[in-house]
């Protein structure tokens, strides 16, 4: 079931109603974020970006679609200041649970005691 997708508190980085992007619409001099292709194809081999690979079997070159999911979630970790606090407000509960345990599981054993006393105290 389809959910309705969050506006970004800034439009010029958003893609409303989009699923799938090209890498030139977030990379290279006319791209949302005017990183370079290298750097782009360099967080996608890294993992930090996820894509979509749609070229045929066997081909030469990549085919590169990067999921919206995948971009908003690459914005929002690099979001800093009072608008970042703002946006992960809006998000909806599930969402906001989902990144809660991500983040729990990721982190060291030590340092989870830490991670659940300030959740109680929120």
């Amino acid at each position: 079931m389809p959910t309705e997708q969050l506006q970004f508190p800034f439009a010029s980085l958003d893609f409303p109603g989009r699923t799938l992007l090209y890498p030139h619409e977030i990379a290279g001099d006319k791209g949302r974020l005017g990183m370079s292709m290298d750097h782009f194809h360099d967080l996608v081999s890294e993992g930090v970006l996820v894509a979509i690979d749609i070229a045929s079997p066997g081909a030469v070159r990549r085919e590169l679609r990067v999921p919206i999911e995948s971009y908003r979630d690459f914005i929002v970790a690099r979001m800093t200041g009072p608008r970042r606090r703002e946006f992960l407000t809006a998000l909806p509960e599930p969402t906001r649970t989902t990144l809660i345990v991500e983040l729990f599981e990721s982190l060291q054993n030590a340092a989870r005691p830490a991670l659940l006393r300030a959740l109680r105290a929120a």
